[in-house]
């Protein structure tokens, strides 16, 4: 197994398949991590619903783009992967400030954590993400300084989230992609 593992990672912080895809990887790393192996990780950013309002419903957005079969889909697959999921409390937001709030995360060293949790704050706890000041709660909450100066790294070459880039190589679809095929990117020798 190599020792370091290079990975970037494509990602909206109100998409499923980003959340389903991210609790993965997060739990391959930290398989890699415990045998020895360590992460370089990058975020970039990508908005699903650039200007979207906040604060409808994620579930009534949902049923309304994916009807119900759609919604039980991925709650059946939530469930089954043990992924925390409540779309009854999920609103929806535009993003542009968390991604802020993960590019001032990366640069203080706690991108995968803030990331994390903005999954959770967003599919779990029903908070508004696209509010400055859930955004700034968060962000004591986990130790991350505000400085409204940090750029955010945009992805400018994709299309649908989420992506992974493992070590350079070509891009994978992480919407469908297994923990076992991820920690699989990340001990290739």
């Amino acid at each position: 197994m190599k020792n370091t593992a290079r990975v970037d990672i494509t990602l909206d912080v109100i998409c499923i398949w980003s959340y389903l895809a991210f609790t993965r990887y997060r739990r391959a790393a930290a398989r890699f991590r415990a045998e020895g192996g360590h992460v370089d990780l990058t975020i970039r950013s990508w908005q699903v619903e650039p200007g979207a309002v906040g604060g409808r419903s994620k579930l009534d957005q949902s049923l309304d783009r994916f009807g119900e079969s759609g919604v039980a889909r991925v709650n059946a697959l939530a469930a089954a992967e043990g992924v925390p999921l409540a779309f009854a409390k999920a609103v929806t937001a535009d993003t542009r400030h968390a991604h802020h709030l993960i590019a001032m995360a990366a640069d203080q060293g706690l991108a995968e954590v803030v990331t994390a949790r903005l999954f959770q704050a967003h599919f779990v706890d029903g908070a508004h993400i696209g509010d400055l000041g859930v955004l700034r709660a968060l962000a004591a909450e986990l130790g991350v300084r505000w400085n409204e100066t940090v750029p955010v790294l945009w992805a400018r070459d994709v299309t649908a989230v989420p992506v992974f880039r493992f070590d350079g190589k070509p891009a994978l679809n992480g919407g469908s992609l297994s923990e076992e095929v991820l920690y699989g990117q990340l001990a290739v020798l």
